[in-house]
């Protein structure tokens, strides 16, 4: 069985005889009936009853004949619906994001996203980095958007590919000594609360690093998980943060936090990365959605 021989079939039905149905297809009438044939053999069954020059289905002709209509319906439509996707004229695009990609990177690229291809339908999930690549080994999500964690392993059935850079500041709220000096040093940190990343934040691993390498200790420690969260306790006065530049612009142009120069922390930067399924890659939404954050990065993180 093939569609050939149900468009055949479906054609005879249509047509109300072998002849014009060979007609209309521009076949030969024994070629019609040899396919018929075949068709009624690889079931084990008749299709028609002949009575002359006049044919009508058999029950199970009838059963085929809805079921083969339907069929060649939707394969006719799959070249219009590839036109569609490749038009971005439908389509659907799942996306994970960490909490700060949330936050800093999608919105940006999404809105001119949706300008353009209205007709695509979005969902985005949020979590930490062992959620959101869960759901993409999972199938749950088509990508997903977050920083690079330190050390990086790769998984070889993902993709990652490079957004761009963010620099990682130092800053301290309002009112504190390093805010009014715009400087720190290894020694006076003893003296200094941090607010350390923990948990699942690729951050934490960056900024411990850091402070280990540079034998830095601070005399107390807020611990979170969260970048937007850990901005906000800085901004209340809770101590000082290490972390993402992009975070805290708004943050320092408001003069809420003040930048503060540390020594080392000058080529200290993170990787914002999409990750994609290696052998399943991105679908037409999705290689265009990459563009737009290629773009929104290189206007964000410079």
């Amino acid at each position: 069985m093939n569609l050939h021989q149900l468009r055949i079939f479906c054609t005879i039905v249509e047509e109300g005889s072998f002849r014009q149905a060979a007609e209309k297809l521009f076949l030969s009438q024994p070629s019609v009936s040899q396919q018929v044939a075949s068709l009624e053999k690889s079931y084990d069954v008749r299709l028609f009853e002949r009575k002359g020059r006049t044919v009508s289905l058999t029950p199970e002709g009838r059963a085929l004949h809805v079921l083969a209509s339907d069929l060649l319906r939707q394969a006719d439509e799959i070249p219009a619906r590839f036109r569609d996707m490749r038009a971005l004229r439908s389509g659907r695009l799942e996306i994970g994001v960490s909490p700060f990609a949330g936050y800093y990177i999608l919105p940006q690229a999404l809105v001119g996203f949706r300008e353009n291809f209205p007709a695509v339908s979005i969902s985005v999930t949020s979590g930490n980095t062992t959620e959101i690549l869960r759901d993409l080994k999972r199938g749950n999500v088509e990508m997903v958007i977050l920083g690079k964690s330190f050390p990086f392993s790769k998984d070889p059935a993902l993709t990652y590919r490079p957004l761009g850079d963010d620099r990682l500041v130092l800053v301290a709220p309002q009112g504190h000594p390093w805010a009014s000096s715009g400087q720190a040093s290894f020694p006076d940190a003893e003296r200094r609360t941090l607010i350390r990343f923990s948990g699942d934040c690729p951050l934490a691993t960056y900024v411990d690093e850091f402070l280990l390498r540079n034998r830095i200790s601070f005399g107390e420690q807020v611990e979170t998980d969260e970048i937007e969260l850990a901005k906000n306790l800085a901004e209340y006065g809770v101590g000082v943060l290490i972390t993402s530049s992009l975070s805290v612009q708004g943050s320092i142009a408001s003069g809420r936090l003040a930048p503060v120069m540390l020594e080392g922390m000058d080529d200290m930067a993170w990787e914002i990365q999409c990750v994609y399924s290696s052998s399943k890659g991105l679908s037409y939404p999705g290689w265009e959605m990459v563009k737009r954050l290629e773009a929104t990065c290189r206007d964000l993180l410079h």
